[in-house]
């Protein structure tokens, strides 16, 4: 049995995970649904999969197994609600919103649903998370600060900024 998976959004963390994805074993990208559908085909030409303009179009068309979805944090909900609504387990790139109302939906309607989701969060299951976590639950923690080490691309829908300190 192959895994039928849909991609949303062709952008470059879009194809960062179709890349992955179609280079694993049972595995095929069998579409892609862009903000056009020019958009959609050129992205799935690469990976032979049907592209598509519109979400409810690849929904129809398409018997998916599990659906990424890769978009700006503005364009989230509406589509988590139709996947769920649909009964279709899906991975969501974060950020979920910009604010909290949409992930609490979002969350509420997968835990009545009990549909099988994740966050693409990749340091979730590093050990230093873990060590964090048991930290947190044996003592109060008053301060965490984070820092990230390495290249990142800028990214409109990420929110990624560069600060600059002057330690002169």
């Amino acid at each position: 049995m192959t895994l039928q998976i849909g991609i949303i959004g062709t952008g470059w963390f879009s194809k960062v995970h179709a890349d992955i994805l179609a280079r694993m074993e049972g595995v095929r990208v069998a579409s892609v649904c862009g903000t056009s559908l020019e958009k959609a085909e050129a992205m799935a030409s690469v990976y032979d999969a049907v592209g598509y303009g519109e979400l409810e179009h690849m929904l129809d068309g398409e018997k998916l197994d599990a659906v990424y979805i890769c978009v700006p944090p503005m364009s989230h909900g509406s589509i988590e609600s139709e996947l769920i609504r649909r009964g279709i387990p899906f991975l969501v790139e974060k950020p979920l919103s910009t604010g909290m109302d949409v992930p609490r939906q979002v969350l509420d309607q997968v835990q009545k649903s009990g549909l099988l989701t994740s966050v693409g969060y990749h340091f979730r299951y590093q050990e230093a998370a873990q060590v964090l976590q048991q930290s947190m639950k044996e003592q109060t923690v008053g301060m965490a600060l984070g820092r990230w080490m390495g290249g990142m691309p800028g990214s409109p829908g990420g929110g990624v900024r560069t600060v600059q300190e002057d330690n002169s």
